[in-house]
């Protein structure tokens, strides 16, 4: 597991339901329509008031992926968050 430090989040991005346009895509490029993407917080940096499990909403594009170890993370920053979603 990786624990982000200064204001980083590790977070899982959470994929909407699509539906099948019949287009066929390479597997390789990622095709975003979206500007911001729901995410989910993993890992909160140690002095963060958020907490792991939040939903939160980031701009797509600020969604950092890191690789290492056969493990893939991928990470945010605090400033980044737009604003978060409550479930029942």
């Amino acid at each position: 597991m990786l624990y982000p430090l200064g204001k980083y989040l590790v977070v899982e991005p959470l994929d909407e339901a699509k539906t099948s346009s019949g287009v066929l895509i390479p597997g390789d490029v990622n095709i975003e329509s979206n500007a911001y993407k729901l995410v989910k917080i993993i890992e909160p940096n140690i002095d963060s008031k958020l907490k792991g499990g939040m939903r939160v909403i980031v701009p797509t594009h600020i969604i950092e992926e890191v690789a290492f170890f056969g493990e893939t993370y991928y990470l945010v920053t605090e400033n980044n968050i737009v604003g978060f979603v409550k479930t029942d």
